[in-house]
């Protein structure tokens, strides 16, 4: 802008530079009386007097002083409006800063009272008594526990454990000779295959109480146990839900053909034992009531039998 302010000023300044040249020049033409200005040869039909042409540039380069003042009166007018154009930009820019700087205020007020909330969080959980706060994980392991075994009876993947006619009733807890049961019994047909629930890895191994046993372990953590196994299955190794991994016996301390079977849920795995009998009770339908043999004929009413369905409890 200061640019062509400039440029403007020099061209002001040479028009009038002219002006004084050209009433210079007149005033010594007019000492030495010269009576005509010879534009080409003495014989050209240009000759132009003096006194006569004079006045005609003059008040051209007044017509044009008076447009370039009209063009500076413009111009000005144009910059000071300009100028007040930046001035009311300058001062919303201003009004936009004090806004972000009190939404900024406001930000970090409440950063700091989340910060004081936080802290006075974790004061009351050091507060907490250790049994409160066993109390506290324990409640989020059965809560989690419940979600487990839900998804389990929900999956449409899972298979029963045991093939053909089974019956079972709900053990979990009850009292036996060496300690509480903690699983479900599937009785079924001595050698009847036993499938993987779930996909995951399989390891066969010796119990000291159940004899040959296999232990399941799925990609999201879940653990199965099985065992009084008659015969083993495939290898250790991968396996898929419903690949055969052996065949039902009475091994180790059993009375009979059953498959004592257990469900741990991942992420714990192992260790976090629950009752099964849900999940079983859903996923082995070909189920005959507790008290009926497995060799009843077709014909022989079952309604004379009970029928168990368990409880709700799950640890």
């Amino acid at each position: 802008m200061y640019c062509w302010l400039m440029s403007i000023f020099l061209r002001v300044f040479s028009i009038f530079s002219l002006l004084v040249l050209m009433t210079a020049t007149h005033s010594s033409a007019q000492e030495n009386k010269p009576a005509l200005v010879v534009v080409g040869g003495s014989d050209s039909p240009f000759l132009l007097e003096r006194d006569s042409t004079l006045p005609f540039f003059t008040s051209k380069a007044s017509e044009v002083v008076s447009i370039i003042e009209s063009r500076i009166e413009k111009t000005t007018t144009a910059l000071t409006d300009l100028a007040t154009t930046f001035e009311s930009i300058r001062l919303r820019q201003e009004m936009i800063k004090q806004s972000l700087d009190d939404v900024a205020e406001i930000l970090l007020e409440q950063i700091e009272e989340a910060e004081k909330i936080l802290v006075n969080r974790a004061e009351e959980l050091e507060n907490i008594e250790e049994s409160d706060k066993e109390n506290l994980r324990e409640n989020k392991r059965k809560s989690e526990n419940v979600e487990a075994i839900m998804k389990v009876i929900n999956s449409k993947e899972w298979v029963c454990p045991v093939s053909d006619t089974v019956k079972f009733y709900d053990s979990w807890n009850e009292q036996r000779p060496r300690s509480i049961h903690r699983g479900v019994d599937i009785v079924g047909f001595h050698g009847a295959n036993l499938y993987a629930p779930v996909d995951g890895e399989v390891t066969f191994f010796w119990d000291s109480v159940g004899g040959k046993s296999f232990k399941l372990t799925n990609e999201n953590g879940d653990y199965y146990f099985g065992t009084h196994l008659y015969r083993f299955g495939k290898k250790s190794g991968d396996v898929s839900a419903g690949d055969v991994i052996g065949q039902l016996g009475a091994g180790g301390n059993a009375t009979g053909p059953h498959l004592h079977f257990e469900f741990h849920p991942g992420p714990e795995g192992r260790g976090n034992g629950v009752n099964p009998y849900q999940i079983v009770n859903r996923h082995c339908t070909d189920r005959i009531p507790i008290d009926m043999p497995l060799n009843h004929y077709d014909g022989e009413e079952r309604e004379k039998y009970s029928f168990s369905y368990g409880n709700l409890e799950w640890d």
